[in-house]
């Protein structure tokens, strides 16, 4: 099915008014928006027996705000992308590539030769990599919600929408699985490479990149709270979920890799991770944190322990996506 007969079924079944759906066929956009459309429909097809949300359908919403969303209507299942969102990746990653040399040292740079070897480059693998988060992030909601007649969930926080863990507890669950998700298809890319680079430290420096993007990503264009907080508002502190995010990303490599990668190399993969979004938070002076790094530190007995707590129940709650996609690996 094309994007195009796609929008028209969704138009036709009445679940979303036309209005609200962004055609992006003869726009800037369209190639950008397809290759993900492509995805998308991939994904879905390749794993039906994991995310059983079938009949399902994929739009990008006529907004210009930073957003994604994942609904529940009438016995179907959609994912939503804000055009706002891919316009913003967009200025952040591709619109950038000049900024590899210009605020990156040596190692982000011979990175991006390998890269561009492969008809890549650093600022367009991080853009791809917040690309895969953000849909499998969605797709994760669909999967816990799985039953439901009617649900609409965003990915900004929600100011008027009270205090509930379970809130907490089903967003960092997508999270885990998205990022699980994400893990697989890096592992993929790196396989792809030449002998020289099937190496634990190049691999690592992939995930470095890809995690750092989920946390440039959501630091510079959600607009999240400056002001750690724990068990308040719809959605958990970004400074909890990128702690998770990235603890699940390097345990998770190592499981693939079905060999313990060195604790050397987990460390060098955090590290990393903050300092290439301490290096943009500079270069961006109307970033949302002065020092990301310095901000966990201060906090990260209380985050560690907020994030534990959480980590826990989503491993405990059938209707977690992770649980579920536990359950399909044993």
């Amino acid at each position: 099915m094309s994007y195009i007969e796609e929008i028209s079924e969704i138009v036709q079944k009445k679940l979303i008014v036309k209005n609200e759906i962004f055609d992006y066929f003869e726009t800037p956009l369209e190639i950008l928006c397809n290759k993900i459309y492509l995805y998308y429909k991939r994904l879905i097809e390749n794993n039906s027996d994991l995310y059983n949300i079938e009949p399902n359908f994929f739009f990008f919403k006529n907004n210009t705000t930073v957003n994604a969303s994942a609904y529940i209507k009438e016995k179907n299942t959609l994912t939503s992308i804000n055009i706002g969102t891919i316009q913003k990746l967009k200025n952040t990653f591709l619109d950038n590539e000049e900024l590899t040399d210009e605020i990156f040292g040596e190692p982000i740079q011979t990175l991006n030769q390998i890269l561009i070897e492969k008809e890549s480059s650093v600022m367009e693998f991080m853009y791809y990599s917040s690309i895969i988060f953000l849909i499998n992030h969605e797709i994760g909601h669909l999967i816990q919600n799985n039953g439901e007649l009617e649900k609409h969930i965003n990915e900004s926080i929600n100011e008027a929408e009270d205090f509930n863990i379970e809130n907490h507890i089903y967003e960092v669950d997508s999270d885990v699985f998205a990022s699980m998700k994400l893990t697989q298809d890096i592992h993929q890319v790196w396989l792809k490479f030449d002998d020289k680079y099937k190496t634990d430290e190049f691999l690592c420096d992939l995930i470095s990149l890809a995690s750092s993007a989920i946390g440039i990503f959501k630091l510079f264009n959600l607009e999240a709270e400056k002001e750690i907080y724990y068990k308040e508002k719809s959605h958990p502190h970004m400074a909890v979920r990128f702690l998770i995010i990235q603890e699940n990303i390097v345990n998770y490599i190592s499981h693939i890799r079905k060999s313990e990668i060195s604790e050397k190399n987990k460390d060098k993969m955090m590290i990393n991770s903050f300092a290439i979004i301490d290096t943009l938070n500079k270069f961006h002076k109307d970033s949302f944190f002065d020092n990301f790094t310095k901000t966990v530190n201060q906090h990260s007995d209380e985050l560690e322990e907020y994030g534990m707590y959480l980590t826990k129940e989503i491993a405990a709650n059938k209707k977690c996506a992770y649980y579920k996609m536990k359950a399909l690996e044993k």
